[in-house]
């Protein structure tokens, strides 16, 4: 399965779940049901959420968004690895935030699945309105829109 020619794509968790633990695969009853349980308990602190299908370019690009936006993200710092960090500190910390984000799930090279949550409907709303806005960032040009070692470009 390669990088699909599209962008970003809005999901929701259940298409995340069957495209990842497809019925014919040994496990994937009780992968759901864990995936889910997880989620619920990620859930009681950020309850409003957004499900995407994007690039990794694109998911730093959507966080350093929001942290222009909301502030820090909530939980542990993972942007020493970012493509587009927010936060310049190299050395393990953590941040107190109104928003998280959780990597769900590689689907192929560089893609996948991942979840945005906010403690506030109105910031959910606000990230709803910059998903379409959403693009590689400034490293890539138009023409490398796409994905390191995509051979359909």
């Amino acid at each position: 399965m390669g990088i699909p020619s599209t962008t970003v794509e809005q999901v929701e968790f259940e298409d995340f779940l069957r495209e990842v633990y497809a019925e014919v695969e040994a496990g994937a009853t009780e992968g759901r049901a864990s995936e889910r349980l997880e989620r619920e308990l990620r859930l009681a602190a950020f309850p409003y959420a957004v499900v995407l299908k994007l690039s990794y370019p694109q998911m730093d690009f959507a966080s350093r968004w929001c942290w222009q936006r909301f502030g820090p993200a909530d939980g542990t710092c993972q942007q020493s690895s970012s493509e587009y960090p927010a936060c310049l500190a190299q050395e393990p910390h953590s941040h107190l935030g109104s928003w998280a984000t959780h990597w769900l799930a590689k689907i192929a090279y560089d893609y996948g699945f991942n979840e945005w949550r906010f403690k506030d409907r109105a910031a959910q709303e606000d990230f709803l309105a910059f998903v379409p806005h959403i693009t590689w960032g400034e490293t890539y040009d138009d023409s490398a829109a796409q994905a390191p070692g995509r051979s359909d470009a």
